[in-house]
């Protein structure tokens, strides 16, 4: 079934909307926050709903950036724009083949902390040390 840009349209208001208001106060304040399991500090990003390589597919995701440093919470703020554009140029690179494996999740995980810490100008351990994909849907 060809999915025609109205159907895209609402299949993305369905899934934001099922999000519910928590998730998205927390996505839309741009706070940080703390991991459960380690007490470091993550930044949760607003969702991505990008084309994958071959445009027939699309990629929505969730993602949260766990930081070695609080205070590069900040930085990931101030570098918000590069931040997604970063992240939206690696996911709308991706081949639907590669990026539905749980290796191909891992490879984009380790090039996304690499590019990401390129723009905030950090080092791996001071920077992004983890990316939790909370939402990974590909249609």
């Amino acid at each position: 079934m060809k999915m025609t840009a109205k159907h895209f349209i609402c299949l993305c208001a369905l899934s934001f909307t099922a999000l519910g208001a928590s998730n998205q106060a927390l996505a839309n304040s741009g706070k940080s926050s703390a991991s459960a399991e380690a007490g470091a500090p993550v930044a949760r990003l607003e969702p991505f709903v990008v084309n994958l390589a071959r445009f027939d597919r699309y990629l929505q995701a969730i993602i949260t950036l766990q930081l070695g440093a609080s205070e590069i919470g900040d930085k990931v703020k101030t570098y918000m724009p590069m931040v997604r554009h970063t992240i939206i140029l690696t996911l709308s690179g991706k081949a639907y083949e590669v990026v539905q494996t749980s290796e191909g999740k891992k490879e984009l995980i380790e090039e996304l902390k690499t590019k990401l810490n390129k723009v905030l100008d950090v080092k791996e351990h001071d920077g992004v040390s983890d990316i939790f994909f909370e939402n990974f849907v590909i249609q």
